[in-house]
């Protein structure tokens, strides 16, 4: 019984999500996207560019945040070096990111591919907002010898993880 009061009270929540994923499948502009031979691989292109430019500039933070990379290069100067070009691809890549699931959104709306990038997103945001509210604070004080603390090179690892899981699941929205 309280499976099915709880699968009625989903059922004019899903059919509202549902009817807004068409209205934006059916605007003007996710319907020009789809009609014209262009505008969608220009998107595509953008959404890599954007994407390139965010994964790289945070793959080198993280890199350095692991010892891994640039151990001779102060973190924070890295990082205050590469948050231009984050926030830039972060805003091609929502922007064209955003057109492109427009354009597609009633074909995708239930591809499992993109539930879970569109996850790993929230989780991957999630882990910058909590490092740069509580680890980054510290980040000068990690210059010469003194080597990055756990928490942040956790966060790093967690960061290279979770972005390649956006990358990955992004690419096999189109297969599935």
């Amino acid at each position: 019984m309280a499976a099915r009061k709880t699968r009625e009270l989903r059922s004019p929540v899903r059919s509202l999500r549902v009817s807004l994923i068409q209205s934006l499948y059916d605007s003007p502009i996710a319907t020009a996207i789809r009609e014209s031979d262009n505008l969608f691989p220009i998107l595509q292109t953008f959404h890599i560019l954007g994407t390139i430019a965010l994964a790289g500039a945070i793959a080198i933070v993280d890199l350095r945040l692991l010892n891994v990379a640039f151990r001779r290069e102060e973190p924070a100067a890295i990082a205050e070096s590469l948050l231009p070009i984050t926030w830039v691809g972060f805003v091609i890549m929502a922007l064209s990111g955003g057109l492109l699931f427009a354009a597609q959104s009633a074909k995708i709306y239930g591809n499992v591919f993109l539930r879970v990038k569109a996850l790993l997103l929230v989780l991957a945001i999630a882990n910058v907002v909590l490092f740069h509210s509580t680890t980054h604070r510290h980040i000068r004080a990690w210059s010469g010898s003194v080597a990055p603390p756990g928490s942040a090179r956790a966060f790093a690892l967690m960061s290279l993880i979770l972005w390649t899981g956006v990358i990955v699941t992004g690419r096999f929205i189109a297969y599935f």
